[in-house]
This record gives structure tokens, C-alpha cells and sequence, in this order.
């Protein structure tokens, strides 16, 4: 008895501690920011062979992106 006792006790705390780690991983992605591609990415993406409309493509996709969906 005592041990059932114990064993919900357990769960009940280890589900408030996954709740609230979904929360504060809640919180920092909301919190993301948006950048444009670094000088590295886009020297990546042009020796890949991508033109520079392309990347301009992308990070126009990059500001349309909407996180809080």
C-alpha cells in the first residue's frame, strides 16, 4: 500500500517536471529569432552553385517565416 503510495507520488512529480519543461522549451521557441544568411552561408550556397537570385530567394523566405503558428 505504502508503496503504491510512493509510486504515484513519483509520477505525479516526474509529470510536472515534463510539463514544465515543455513549457520553458515553449517559451525559448517563441522566443527565436530570424536572421539573414551569414557571409559563410551564402559563400556555401554560391560554391553549391546557387546564383545570387536564388539566395536572395531564400532569405526572403527566411523573413516570411512565421514561428508563433
Amino acid at each position: 500500500m505504502i508503496s503504491s503510495l510512493i509510486g504515484a507520488v513519483i509520477m505525479s512529480a516526474v509529470t510536472l517536471a515534463m510539463l514544465i519543461a515543455i513549457n520553458i522549451t515553449d517559451k525559448a521557441l517563441n522566443k527565436v529569432g530570424k536572421y539573414p544568411l551569414t557571409k559563410q552561408e551564402r559563400q556555401i550556397l554560391i560554391d553549391a552553385g546557387f546564383k545570387l537570385e536564388d539566395i536572395e530567394n531564400i532569405n526572403q523566405e527566411i523573413k516570411s517565416i512565421n514561428f508563433n503558428d
